[in-house]
């Protein structure tokens, strides 16, 4: 019997860590400089649009299923306040913050080999397959974040800049 492949493949790993949208929509504010519209889904991750969108929510959640889709590529970003933004492909992100990283280690430690999806391997800058470093392992836990919002996409916040 052949077992086929789901897709999108998805992680095990459902973080069940509670998620502050307040200080999410805050930062992510101060990030942009409250100069673009921008999506908050219900575990964190942040849509945004370089120009003006009519419809954010659908908007939001087409970037996501973008993302979903395809191969969820990620990269880190630090930012000045020492919080990980963990960037997509398409215009997306989550935001982990460092006192959540450090009240939550143990946690992020002992599930991240639960972040990669079945049949994935993921190579690091030393050229070592599913073998993570702190900041590897930080990144699996925000894009263990976004697989939640893609599978269930549920836009909590919206953001617009005032217009003058």
């Amino acid at each position: 019997m052949n077992e086929q492949t789901a897709f999108p493949p998805v992680p095990e790993w459902k973080p069940d860590l509670p998620v502050d949208i307040d200080q999410i929509l805050e930062k992510v504010k101060y990030y942009t400089d409250e100069k673009i519209q921008f999506a908050i889904f219900k575990n964190g991750t942040v849509t945004y649009f370089g120009e003006e969108v009519e419809n954010i929510r659908e908007s939001a959640v087409a970037i996501l299923e973008q993302i979903f889709n395809y191969h969820p590529d990620f990269a880190p970003r630090f930012m000045d306040d020492r919080n990980i933004i963990i960037e997509y492909s398409q215009p997306a992100f989550t935001l982990v913050f460092e006192e959540e990283i450090n009240q939550h280690w143990d946690y992020i430690e002992a599930n991240h080999q639960k972040g990669i999806c079945k049949d994935e391997v993921l190579v690091d800058d030393q050229g070592r397959q599913n073998v993570f470093d702190r900041i590897g392992k930080i990144c699996l836990f925000g894009r263990a974040q976004m697989f939640m919002d893609a599978q269930a996409p549920e836009v909590v916040k919206i953001f617009e800049p005032r217009k003058a």
